[in-house]
Formats: C-alpha cells, structure tokens, sequence
C-alpha cells in the first residue's frame, strides 16, 4: 500500500496541477497510473530510508510520513521541469533531510507502530553453538 494516493495529492496540489504534470495531450485529466506509479516510487524511496529502524510497510501511515510522500511524488510528476529553487524542490528537499536523519538515528517516528528505534547503548542477545575448542583440548596442540 502506498502512502499517498491520488486523492492526497489532489488535496494538497490541486486537480489542475496533476492534470498538467500526467496528461502531456491536454492537460485536461490526470492520469491515474502515471500519479500511482509515482506514490508507489515515493513509498518505496520512504520504506529504503525507515527499514532499518521500523517495521515497514507503516501501518498506520503517520500524517508526517504522508506529507513526504506526496512532496516526494509531486517531484517524480514533476521531473525535471521544476526549478532548483522552486517549492517542489524545497519540499523534496526537506523531506529527504527528515528521512536521512530518521537513517541516522536523529528522528524518530513517534506515532509509528512495529519496531522502534534501538535505544543508545541496548544490548543484543547472542546463542551459540557449545565450545568446540576447550583449554585443556588446546594444551595438546603441537606448539
């Protein structure tokens, strides 16, 4: 399941938007698969950066989450045409700074559910096999 569908990205964007990024012929109908090819793209971008620290996919999507979705799918619809200094750059941007800092370790997903993040300093249980190799077993070894 993705985390931004096309209604989210009406909501936020507008209609006429999507229409003009999807519809190359009249700009006059957004075009569904291109808008979820994008959430998909995004989900996918999102889920690389937060796997290591959440069980993924989110479930519930946090509402933060959602906004960088569609601030990461708004690029991909936007694709080259947007200006480096525009608002879709500036949006793409900050959220691949949240993501990155939630990969370190500086955020946190308060509201996310599955594994959360591992405290500083915590601990890691380890099961072995029986010791293969004993000092008394050694002592015989030719040195």
């Amino acid at each position: 399941m993705a985390y931004c569908s096309k209604t989210d990205l009406v909501e936020r964007y507008g209609q006429i938007e999507l229409a003009q990024l999807t519809d190359e012929t009249a700009a006059a109908n957004a075009d569904d698969a291109e808008i979820s090819k994008a959430c998909d793209e995004a989900t996918s971008l999102i889920d690389a950066y937060l796997f290591e620290r959440y069980l993924i996919p989110l479930a519930p999507v946090p509402t933060v989450v959602r906004k960088w979705a569609c601030d990461i799918a708004r690029k991909y619809l936007w694709k080259d045409r947007a200006e480096a200094e525009s608002a879709v750059e500036r949006a793409y941007a900050d959220a691949m700074t949240h993501l990155k800092d939630i990969a370190r370790g500086i955020v946190s997903l308060p509201d996310a559910l599955g594994v959360g993040p591992l405290a500083s300093g915590s601990s890691l249980a380890i099961k072995t096999s029986a010791v293969v190799f004993t000092d008394d077993l050694l002592a015989y070894m030719p040195g």
